[in-house]
């Protein structure tokens, strides 16, 4: 039995380096890269068309302009309107999304791997040739009004997005993604072609295939339909946000109190980000973990309770949510900074060490099943580490964090003096004193 395991694994190892081997960076004669995976043991392509834009991007003014374009890209093109597009995509069993975030924006697709073409035709049509009527945008803004409003309506979204606004209050990082009410209700056809021409360019773009397919075809098809782009001005860099602590209750007509408690975290790049993966899973990560624990299973104070790590490409937030009643708050947020404060102390047990790393290279290995997730893994290595990471070598580099690293990692972000609340609920129900001791 011991031989099989030591030639499964084997055979496993062989197949990760056999695909790392196959993912091929082509870069087209204006600039646009496209990195491609085939992958023959499945059926279907995903494929995903990343542009460097997103909320950081913008003014106070045009707020909430990136995620408009990303909607009404989908309105229609000069030769198709919006019922064509979705018509189209789901006439070959394939389905079409897009994602608007803090950094990027991401025009995304999946369809049996023979009907690529489809897909990427649609893709790059509504990409260049998006018809940006006035008429549609004033429908779009009315979906998009909405959109706005049930997150205000969702506490947990509301509690951490008031968070995000007020601790990178100083940087365009903190302005929503959606927009506000305000600022979307001002967005015109004239403001997304500009938004267009300023950055929907070859060196802001992309793409990201993965699956069985046409490798030489699917790339051909994006050489002829992007032959006619050209680059334009180099996106301006925006600087590292300062984050600014508070403390904030934010009113609210519901049942529980939702809480969002956040520090300064890792940007994307830094070498210590498998220690903050770690910490993330053992503080509160999963079932196992001690929040999860300590706080639901033990005492019965919430249901939900977790923690989170949020990522950019120069800075990032660390933090815990959780949602409980109005009179159990104070216990709740005491139960999270005691936690806070052990592992500054003591750091992490060996068994917790041992599962979370188990756990990260698990997650890793599975993820290598969906073709979205490699398609999202092998764009975000170029996009912000110029190169692809291979497993092995994430793999090593996880099972190299230790228990020093922890600690030294605990001690340099959780501090009393850099820790942000925001609760929102009744307030007349809360406590407007909090002693955020860590």
């Amino acid at each position: 039995m011991a031989a099989e395991r030591i030639n499964a694994r084997r055979s496993c190892q062989r197949q990760r380096r056999r695909a790392y081997k196959l993912i091929r960076k082509t870069i087209l004669d204006n600039g646009i890269k496209i990195i491609t995976e085939v992958v023959d043991e499945v059926y279907s392509a995903s494929i995903g068309i990343w542009v460097d834009v997103g909320s950081e991007d913008e003014s106070e003014k045009n707020n909430g302009v990136s995620h408009c374009l990303e909607h009404m890209l989908f309105k229609g093109t000069k030769t198709r309107s919006a019922k064509d597009i979705a018509s189209e995509i789901e006439d070959v069993g394939g389905g079409l999304g897009a994602a608007t975030s803090k950094e990027n924006t991401c025009f995304y697709g999946r369809v049996m791997g023979d009907k690529l073409s489809v897909a990427i035709d649609l893709l790059t049509d509504m990409l260049l040739y998006a018809r940006l009527d006035p008429e549609d945008l004033d429908l779009e803004r009315q979906v998009i009004l909405e959109e706005i409003k049930m997150y205000e309506d969702d506490p947990e979204d509301l509690s951490q997005e008031t968070l995000v606004m007020n601790v990178w209050s100083n940087n365009p990082l903190g302005r929503p993604i959606t927009g506000t009410l305000e600022t979307v209700s001002s967005i015109t056809s004239q403001m997304l072609r500009e938004h267009v021409d300023r950055f929907y360019r070859p060196e802001n773009m992309l793409i990201s295939i993965a699956g069985k397919f046409d490798q030489e075809a699917a790339i051909d098809q994006f050489k002829q339909a992007f032959k006619e782009v050209r680059t334009g001005a180099p996106k301006p860099q925006t600087a590292a946000p300062k984050l600014t602590p508070c403390l904030i209750v934010k009113k609210k007509d519901i049942e529980q109190a939702h809480l969002s408690l956040a520090m300064q975290g890792l940007s994307v790049t830094d070498e210590r980000r498998y220690e903050l993966a770690v910490l993330d899973l053992c503080l509160g990560g999963n079932m196992s973990s001690r929040l999860f624990q300590e706080v639901r299973e033990k005492r019965g104070l919430v249901y939900t309770i977790n923690s989170y790590k949020t990522s950019h490409r120069l800075t990032g937030l660390f933090g815990v949510y959780a949602g409980t009643s109005p009179a159990k708050v104070s216990q709740v947020i005491e139960l999270i900074l005691e936690e806070l404060r052990r592992i500054k102390q003591t750091g992490l047990t060996e068994q917790e060490l041992k599962r979370a790393k188990t756990q990260l290279k698990s997650d890793l290995l599975l993820g290598l099943e969906s073709m979205r997730n490699r398609t999202s893994r092998n764009a975000y290595g170029e996009l912000f580490f110029g190169r692809q990471l291979g497993v092995e070598e994430i793999c090593r580099d996880i099972e190299k964090v230790n228990h020093e690293g922890i600690y030294t990692l605990a001690n340099d972000l959780i501090s009393h003096e850099g820790l942000s609340l925001v609760l929102v609920g009744p307030a007349s129900q809360l406590p407007t004193n909090y002693t955020l001791s860590c």
